[in-house]
């Protein structure tokens, strides 16, 4: 059995409406220049860029991460979806105790995604996805990482937008 499609027609705030966004921006950015021939962009968690990449990446590399999800109300019983979203850019290096080529990596990553959330910031106007159209400037916060043993480095960005959430049941879905 199929479950019927959302009959508020909110199929743009999903996790694969953000995923397709952010693959566009790495296809776009013209550091990242993903394709299909030379991947630029993965899905991916926090936990792998600290062990391993499960994936061969080509450097450097957006990782989108999984969002975690919170349902809230105000104060006049509106009901809210509030999603945190994540991303790394990622940049290796080559040797370990190079610490000018370890902060330059650190610096093309920041470049990167501050150029990311520049755009987000842009898009936001005139976006269908929902948990872009929600981004507020103010919620992100960046932190740099590194994993030494696999030699890359990476600035995460992590935000969080709140997008109504309809609290009536869709009756086809029940029976």
């Amino acid at each position: 059995m199929t479950c019927p499609q959302d009959y508020r027609g909110n199929d743009h705030n999903t996790p694969e409406a953000f995923s397709q966004y952010l693959r566009q921006l790495a296809a776009d950015n013209v550091c990242l220049s993903d394709s299909e021939a030379e991947p630029h962009y993965f899905r991916g968690e926090l936990e792998e860029f600290y062990i391993g990449f499960r994936d061969r990446l080509n450097f450097p590399a957006l990782v989108q991460e999984g969002s975690e999800i919170r349902f809230t109300t105000d104060a006049a019983q509106n009901a809210f979806k509030e999603r945190e979203s994540s991303f790394i850019i990622v940049q290796n290096y080559a040797e370990d105790n190079d610490y000018d080529a370890i902060y330059a990596a650190f610096d093309t990553c920041e470049r990167i995604g501050d150029e990311i959330i520049r755009k987000m910031n842009l898009d936001k106007f005139e976006a269908e996805c929902m948990v872009v159209k929600d981004f507020r400037l103010e919620d992100v916060t960046a932190i740099q990482i590194q994993n030494v043993k696999e030699r890359y480095v990476g600035v995460r960005y992590s935000f969080t937008t709140r997008t109504p959430f309809w609290d009536e049941i869709d009756t086809r879905k029940w029976r």
